[in-house]
């Protein structure tokens, strides 16, 4: 009764020690499984109950009955449990209650493993305080286990908490219990203890989980689930070999390994690829698996195995620092953790703390000068960060802007301003407006949306594990389909390296700059269909100054199709920069389909010279920029003409307005100003599969700025096709 426990003192580890070596001796039968599920309710009951008032109440009813049946081990350890909700809602001296109560019902019932771990956990919380109460609770847990293997689940998640807390030494209680409970358990299913050790010991970064995952292994418990765990272990150690364990716990359809896998797979997967996954079975499901992950390794430019060690680290790394617990009681990520499992961690982070503004957080990822930028708010939750599209849409902040009042918007509110300047470090838009005041304010508005907008998108929709350096280059890179030779396309790798991130003292006259190029393209399936990993070596002809950039391009021979590409450039041992994947289209040449490469925009004294496919050098400028008294070249490829067969070929022009985020707009395309820019182009007969098409277009009649270029080829049959590119005029 509860009086009597109360008034008990609570025994040390001597009297543990008794109670265990009693609990050996009593030939008491085992907890029945009704009793248990009896407990669980009860449990559960409790757990929707927050009024400490109703909890008393409650407490006097049990109390009364204990008084009548003292012996009975059952109310006990409800008592227990009602003392255990009582601490979570009233206070922590409650522990001490439950503590008494549990130990109670453990010397009436020693062969309940209910009693034992309801002692534990009473002890387990009251360690904050006293120590020595986590001795006691490694004991109590260890004969729970030993008596129920069954409670290893339970086990594993208290440890799982500890470590999200970053209390190393609670989780330390969870795990020496298992290896205690692991040696006393005397039954068949002694390998849910080793499962449930090898990974608590794996979250705690303990060496000795690959060795408690091969003697899993040789439990013979689950064999597929042993392999995936043990292939687990190795990859977030570094060891990419496990990469094989993990895929062969795949091939024997277990479904308890199928179920993991299952759960690593889903955050990435596209929903047609879960339900692949989730139709194969045995080898066929370890192939789709395997070829998933290998894909990603391959077009990341990366050893195979990498992809899928990374994602396990990131998983790990949401759970502990971007996830919250639902209305539900279920821990998940927020976007942060969504964001973070499909790119890592970020380039650039901004906050911005002030009274009155919820929490917030924008993040940066570079993507070869084509940057994706995240804003994330904690609106609903303190943990619980939701994407939003612009910086401007966290509470409290938006109001101040004025948002649909366009003379509010041209004299944004004090704390708008703080919170745009605060990101400045995120992308030149920011930069401008901090810095350039209220005018056009409605005009940047609409770019910084679409910014995020656009972040949005590929942050969720896409994933990735790009190269990173020790030094970023910051080098400008793109892909062009052109230069092919004869019936083969090729694909123009190029790029532009700023002056100021090359060595200076090595930037004379003569100096030939040795450029590291690496490149892959893979087919829909996977597959690689061209591979470059070559030093290029660069001579510029004269002294490379900080305003100048170095040049270069390599030409790759590919195969018609939808192909994902990845480059990535490096100079010296540490400096280097990752393009980021894309996917490029390159035509069939020869008869066929009408189709056209990419538009090349170049002036007669571009730095960045591309060999046509007829052997004519095309003298391109990256970015697209050029000067208007030098006019504008233009050439691209035509794919898909029969012999003798002949296309139109007309160029029009639009304003850019030097924004991402008027690309969503409707263009007022208006033919370029020059008869030139109408042309027809016919594939000889005896000719190459491949047309080529140039010209020369005078630039006296575009204004300086962004703007657009397009070129719209039509066949006879009147199909069209068009190919797009910037064009940055500068003056003179």
């Amino acid at each position: 009764m509860r009086q009597g426990s109360r008034a008990r003192q609570r025994a040390g580890s001597a009297g543990m020690a008794l109670l265990l070596s009693c609990a050996g001796a009593t030939s008491l039968s085992a907890q029945s499984a009704e009793q248990r599920r009896a407990l669980d309710a009860f449990r559960d009951s409790l757990s929707a109950v927050t009024d400490s008032a109703a909890l008393a109440a409650q407490e006097t009813r049990l109390l009364a009955e204990a008084r009548k049946s003292r012996n009975d081990a059952l109310l006990h350890l409800r008592l227990g449990q009602l003392a255990l909700r009582q601490a979570d809602v009233g206070g922590p001296s409650h522990y001490d209650d439950a503590a008494s109560e549990f130990k109670f019902g453990a010397e009436l019932a020693p062969q309940w493993p209910y009693a034992w771990y309801g002692l534990g956990l009473s002890e387990y919380a009251l360690g904050s305080l006293d120590r020595d109460a986590w001795a006691r609770a490694t004991e109590a847990f260890a004969r729970a286990a030993a008596l129920e293997p069954g409670f290893a689940p339970r086990l594993e998640e208290l440890a799982r908490q500890a470590l999200r807390a970053h209390a190393a030494s609670r989780a330390a209680v969870i795990r020496d219990a298992l290896i205690r409970g692991m040696r006393e358990a005397r039954s068949q299913h002694e390998g849910r203890l080793i499962l449930a050790l090898g990974r608590v010991q794996r979250e705690m970064g303990d060496t000795a989980a690959r060795a408690t995952f091969t003697a899993y292994l040789a439990n013979g418990e689950d064999r597929g689930l042993g392999l995936l765990e043990l292939g687990r272990t190795r990859l977030l150690a570094g060891d990419l070999g496990g990469a094989a364990d993990y895929l062969e716990g795949l091939t024997s359809d277990d479904p308890g390994a199928v179920a993991e896998a299952r759960v690593d797979f889903l955050p990435i997967a596209s929903d047609a690829e879960l339900a692949d996954f989730d139709l194969r079975h045995g080898s066929a499901r370890a192939d789709m698996v395997r070829r998933f992950w290998t894909t990603r390794d391959k077009v990341e430019l990366r050893s195979e195995g990498s992809r899928l060690a990374e994602h396990l680290r990131r998983l790990a790394v949401v759970m502990q620092e971007f996830a919250f617990t639902g209305d539900d009681g279920v821990e998940r990520p927020d976007d942060r953790g969504r964001v973070f499992i499909r790119h890592g961690e970020p380039d650039d982070r901004a906050s911005f703390t002030i009274p009155g503004v919820e929490p917030n957080e924008s993040w940066r990822y570079h993507r070869g000068g084509n940057d994706m930028v995240l804003h994330f708010s904690a609106r609903h939750a303190p943990k619980d960060f939701h994407l939003i599209e612009s910086v401007l849409d966290v509470t409290d902040v938006r109001s101040s802007v004025g948002f649909g009042e366009p003379s509010s918007l041209a004299r944004p509110g004090a704390s708008s301003e703080q919170l745009l300047r605060s990101r400045s470090a995120l992308a030149p838009l920011y930069r401008q407006r901090a810095g350039g005041g209220g005018e056009q304010a409605a005009d940047f508005l609409a770019r910084e949306r679409a910014l995020g907008r656009r972040g949005i998108q590929l942050g969720t929709q896409t994933d990735s594990y790009s190269l990173r350096f020790p030094i970023e280059l910051n080098a400008w890179g793109e892909y062009a389909v052109a230069g092919g030779s004869g019936s083969a396309p090729a694909v123009q790798v190029l790029f532009a390296i700023p002056g100021y991130a090359i060595e200076p003292a090595t930037g004379t006259v003569g100096f030939v700059y040795p450029v590291r190029v690496r490149f892959v393209a893979l087919d829909t399936a996977g597959n690689i269909v061209a591979s470059v990993d070559t030093t290029t070596r660069i001579e510029p002809g004269d002294r490379i100054a900080a305003n100048r950039s170095l040049v270069g391009r390599i030409a790759v021979p590919v195969r018609p199709g939808r192909l994902t590409v990845q480059a990535a450039i490096q100079y010296g041992n540490e400096a280097g920069t990752a393009f980021g994947v894309d996917s490029i289209a390159v035509p069939s040449p020869g008869a066929g389909l009408l189709a056209l490469g990419d538009l090349l925009v170049g002036t007669r004294r571009g730095r960045l010279v591309v060999p046509l496919g007829d052997g004519t050098p095309f003298a391109m400028q990256p970015g697209g920029v050029v000067r208007r008294s030098e006019g504008v070249d233009l050439a691209l490829e035509v794919f898909g003409l029969a012999p003798g067969a002949e296309a139109q070929l007309r160029v029009f022009v639009a304003p850019r307005e030097g924004a991402p985020g008027r690309a969503e707009e409707p263009r007022q395309w208006r033919p370029f100003p020059d008869g030139k820019a109408i042309a027809r182009i016919t594939r000889r007969p005896g000719g190459d599969a491949i047309a080529r098409w140039r010209v020369s277009l005078p630039l006296q009649k575009l204004k300086a700025g962004s703007w657009s270029l397009v070129v719209v080829a039509t066949d006879l049959s009147g199909h069209e096709v068009r190919r797009e590119a910037p064009l940055e005029v500068l003056v003179p």
